[in-house]
């Protein structure tokens, strides 16, 4: 499988780059932390840009998982304060293993309406059916859901009878939101309670709970990779520019070797990422293939930007304990990604369980 960027691929990925670079600069997630209301602007920049419109499949075919990838690092690297992620890569995620039933909502996704993922039950380290479909009514409890209160629509796993089926809901009347504390804030998390008639509901492919799990974890494992960049990237440029005892500080063994270890794992974190992407964009991919693939991804993806993001406030030195410092951002992003889906023990256990046949 060649998991390597065409020349297309690369040129979205600078044009994507160049843009965010220009109205993302870092000082807008930290604007957002304190104006709930930061996000709208470049919301309606990337809007009007189509990139919501990778929601959808691309009947084309000029678009797909690696495109979505590419696009998501990059906002993950800008640590952009949007709900692109919780919107095309979470919540379409999940509709995109669904029949056309759903197309209407994929439709108004691409569209620019927010939309989030609930699907961590509370209690439960790992992704599954948070809420139950009885008599054509949705009712359940979801907790951590990205970017809720930015959200329009709430996409969620539902168990009907002996199935499970995806089921969205409108935010409004019967959907009760319970703010909480978010480590991120630019990035905000909050629990809800559903108790309404859902907007649609559609069956699951044959791959079932794992197969609707399998583009969010990719996406969720792009956006990862892109903090975890950003954050080395920036430690390194410290490293080479500053200087103690005549030299600069990554000269030092303690900080070279922290940094290689940091190029490593994010380096596996996104070749597991990319080949992730490739294989849910490979029709003959077994279900259960591309789930392992997806996990693997997410676990390495957030150990890389967890470690990154922690070196980063080491090489920073007494600099990256100040609020006026940008690294901060890095680590607040990192922390709650990383938990998003499941965090790496949970999922390494649950890979580890399969390869083991089940056993513990």
């Amino acid at each position: 499988m060649d998991v390597g960027l065409t020349p297309e691929q690369l040129s979205l990925r600078d044009t994507v780059r160049d843009i965010l670079r220009t109205e993302c600069p870092p000082d807008a997630a930290r604007h957002a932390l304190t104006d709930p209301e930061r996000w709208r602007t470049l919301w309606k920049t990337v809007v009007d840009l189509g990139w919501t419109d990778l929601a959808r499949p691309d009947d084309t075919g000029d678009f797909g998982p690696v495109e979505l990838v590419v696009v998501l690092e990059e906002c993950g690297a800008a640590i952009a304060p949007i709900p692109l992620l919780s919107s095309i890569g979470l919540a379409a995620g999940v509709l995109r293993a669904c029949g056309p039933v759903v197309d209407p909502v994929l439709a108004a996704i691409a569209g620019g309406v927010v939309a989030t993922l609930a699907v961590q039950s509370p209690g439960y380290r790992l992704p599954g059916p948070a809420m139950t479909l009885l008599d054509g009514r949705l009712r359940g409890r979801a907790i951590a859901v990205p970017n809720l209160s930015r959200a329009e629509l709430i996409v969620t796993l539902a168990r009907s009878g002996d199935d499970v089926v995806a089921a969205v809901a409108r935010c409004g009347d019967g959907v009760s939101i319970h703010g909480g504390e978010s480590t991120d804030p630019a990035q905000p998390v909050a629990d809800v309670e559903i108790d309404t008639e859902p907007l649609a509901t559609a069956p699951l492919d044959s791959g079932g709970v794992e197969s609707a799990l399998t583009a969010p974890l990719v996406a969720a494992a792009a956006d990862l990779v892109g903090v975890a960049s950003a954050a080395l990237h920036r430690s390194v440029e410290h490293a080479k520019s500053r200087r103690q005892f005549g030299t600069a500080i990554g000269a030092f063994q303690g900080i070279k070797h922290a940094l290689a270890d940091n190029y490593v794992s994010l380096e596996r974190a996104r070749s597991l990422t990319y080949a992730a992407a490739a294989r849910l964009g490979d029709r003959e991919t077994v279900p259960a293939d591309a789930w392992t693939a997806a996990a693997l991804a997410k676990a390495a993806a957030g150990d890389a930007a967890a470690n990154c993001a922690r070196t980063a406030v080491q090489v920073h030195g007494a600099l990256a304990q100040t609020w006026e410092h940008d690294i901060h951002l890095y680590v607040r992003h990192a922390w709650q990604g990383a938990a998003m889906l499941g965090d790496s023990r949970a999922l390494y256990h649950a890979v580890g369980c399969r390869f083991a046949g089940g056993a513990a």
